[in-house]
């Protein structure tokens, strides 16, 4: 069980080396700080039970039960610029409003059931985006931060429009949400599906990645083809950011099954890398935090 704490709490920033790096976003090198993935002030977790998105082959659930953190989850990859002022000043905030804005409207639906269920909500898109990806781009192992790479692939047009707040959304990438009724909280990251039951190959895959946690789940999705069916509402950002709030509606008649998208149904798969992924969810109350 020790082997299976260490390995896991190391690649989630809370073991392992903790002295300077390159952050995993702008590449500045220095003394990192860590981030919380999701944001501070979007959930309110005091000590989470820690894991994969499956099972380590030699792990038991006992074992896994026994792994816990405090205060979600933290990721030690990020230069205090990012951290601090990019995420927690200039974009965070939006999020943190969106998200209280859903959680206000669900309550009344909640409370008058005569009302249709529709959620409607006002958003600067842009800076909820560039929050969304600053997260899933911290949550990096924290040997990550011992050499700095000038590209990330396909990932690297959204590393350059976090960093650059007058540039528009990239093309190549589109954004989509969803009322998400959990409160496990999920990262996956470089992970690709595919639909077996589309006739053209071209058609079949997509690559991305997702963050998930009570009330919404994201999920960033590269070179979508037209005929891939993503069970979300899309609200990639329009056009140049101008700071410009827009309506977005959701219907929790039509909320995807909490598990989506990470357990593909019908005639869909997925294929990821374990060691991308992340899940934590609320410790039982007795549980005593261990980290």
């Amino acid at each position: 069980m020790a082997g299976y704490s260490r390995r896991i709490n190391s690649w989630a920033g809370f073991a392992g080396k903790k002295g300077p790096g390159f952050c995993v976003i702008c590449g500045q090198f220095g003394e990192l700080t860590r981030d919380h993935v999701p944001p501070q002030g979007c959930v309110h977790i005091t000590n989470a039970v820690l894991s994969r998105l499956t099972m380590d082959s030699q792990s038991t659930g006992q074992q896994r039960d026994s792994i816990y953190i405090q205060g979600g989850l933290k990721f030690q990859t990020l230069c205090a610029t990012c951290n601090n002022h990019r995420l927690g000043l200039d974009y965070d905030p939006e999020l943190k409003y969106f998200v209280d804005q859903m959680r206000i409207g669900m309550q009344a639906v909640v409370r008058n059931v005569v009302l249709p269920r529709i959620v409607r909500v006002e958003v600067d898109l842009h800076l909820v985006a560039r929050s969304v990806i600053g997260h899933i781009l911290a949550a990096h192992a924290v040997e990550d931060t011992q050499t700095w790479r000038q590209d990330i692939g396909a990932s690297e047009s959204l590393r350059q429009y976090f960093l650059h707040s007058d540039r528009a959304f990239p093309d190549d990438w589109r954004l989509y949400c969803w009322p998400y009724l959990s409160r496990k909280q999920v990262i996956l990251r470089h992970a690709g599906w595919m639909d077996i039951s589309l006739p053209d190959a071209g058609d079949k895959t997509v690559y991305g990645h997702i963050m998930k946690f009570l009330p919404f789940g994201f999920w960033l999705v590269h070179n979508r083809p037209l005929d891939f069916i993503i069970d979300a509402l899309d609200i990639t950002p329009r056009g140049v950011p101008d700071s410009v709030q827009e309506a977005i509606s959701f219907d929790l008649r039509r909320t995807p099954h909490y598990l989506y998208p990470e357990n593909p149904a019908g005639h869909q798969i997925m294929l990821f890398n374990n060691q991308q992924s992340s899940v934590a969810e609320p410790a039982p109350v007795r549980a005593k935090s261990r980290l």
